[in-house]
């Protein structure tokens, strides 16, 4: 209905002038004498023909219409499937967006080509810090000292750091960087290789790890949900000074990450996943980056998983990752 008044009211100046040259006509007719019967019938045909003319183009105006909304759901390029013009103004504001467009291909171009560049960048340096980070470790293994478990537990932190940068920019890039691999994973050794990764963490604050194995298989991409199940538990670690780290698999693939450390407070959960955000505990301790669970989220979202957080002050936290729902097709 909205097309139809929309049509005719762009036609009014038309539907107007014909009226109006129609009683000019009559008017004529009239006073010259002349038996206004004999009018009658061009009048008819007149009416008739433009009824015709009007329905025409109305029927042309929905097939544009249609096609305009076809190309709005497509990503392109428009310039070449764009309808043809009706007139030479179309014409004109057609030629300025085919330019738009092209001007918008060539940025884009650009971006994904300094995108692409950065991550190379960002992927090298992570390949060779880590050269300097083990040789380190190394060194810090030919003697068992306070001091030199704390530097580890140091240089352990700065090697998640260099591997979230280039885990930031994968998530980050719309050019396709995120190397997604769909397929079916059994869940156990997922969180079992997890867990050796941060073992070292957990003895030196003396955290207990609860984890009694599961048998579930899940539709993921393994690298990515290691990503996510790392970042939980590297702030399980971070935030808990004693009681224990519980994992476990719930009712239908529901994975379950559960500490007793500090928690989170109420009016700070809504917010924790966002860019950035440190939160009140993360500010007190001057621990938080507020990247970590942003990152997880974002892979989640990709994934088609969904994290959920339930945190009691000064009792803990629970991360739950949602692996039943997936937006994925098994390669």
């Amino acid at each position: 209905m909205k097309l139809v008044l929309q049509y005719f009211y762009k036609k009014r100046q038309v539907i107007g002038w014909s009226i109006l040259c129609g009683l000019i006509y009559l008017l004529i007719f009239s006073l010259s004498g002349i038996d206004l019967k004999a009018a009658v019938y061009p009048a008819l045909l007149c009416l008739v023909f433009g009824i015709v003319f009007l329905l025409v183009g109305f029927f042309r105006l929905i097939e544009r219409h249609r096609r305009l909304e076809f190309l709005e759901k497509d990503k392109g390029p428009y310039g070449e499937s764009l309808p043809k013009a009706a007139d030479l103004c179309e014409a004109d504001y057609q030629k300025l967006l085919k330019k738009e467009e092209q001007e918008w291909r060539d940025r884009q171009k650009v971006w994904d080509d300094t995108m692409s560049d950065m991550e190379d960048y960002y992927a090298a340096w992570v390949h060779q810090i880590k050269a300097p980070i083990a040789v380190m470790q190394v060194l810090l293994q030919q003697e068992d000292t306070e001091q030199s478990r704390e530097l580890k537990a140091e240089l352990f932190r700065v090697e998640q750091y260099a591997e979230m940068a280039l885990s930031y920019v994968r998530l980050n890039d719309s050019g396709g960087g995120f190397d997604l691999v769909a397929a079916e994973y059994a869940l156990d050794p997922v969180i079992r290789k997890a867990i050796r990764k941060y073992a070292g963490q957990f003895i030196r604050k003396k955290i207990q790890v609860v984890y009694q194995g599961t048998d579930e298989v899940v539709l993921t991409d393994e690298k990515w949900l290691s990503f996510i199940v790392e970042q939980i538990l590297s702030n399980a670690v971070k935030y808990t000074q004693q009681g224990s780290v519980t994992i476990r698999v719930e009712g239908d693939r529901q994975l379950v990450i559960e500490d007793t450390g500090i928690g989170i407070a109420a009016e700070d959960i809504p917010r924790i996943f966002e860019k950035g955000y440190t939160g009140e505990n993360g500010r007190l301790g001057k621990k938080s980056t507020g990247i970590g669970l942003y990152l997880s989220q974002m892979a989640a979202k990709k994934l088609g998983h969904t994290i959920s957080v339930e945190s009691i002050p000064g009792e803990g936290s629970s991360f739950k990752i949602d692996l039943s729902s997936y937006a994925l097709q098994v390669e």
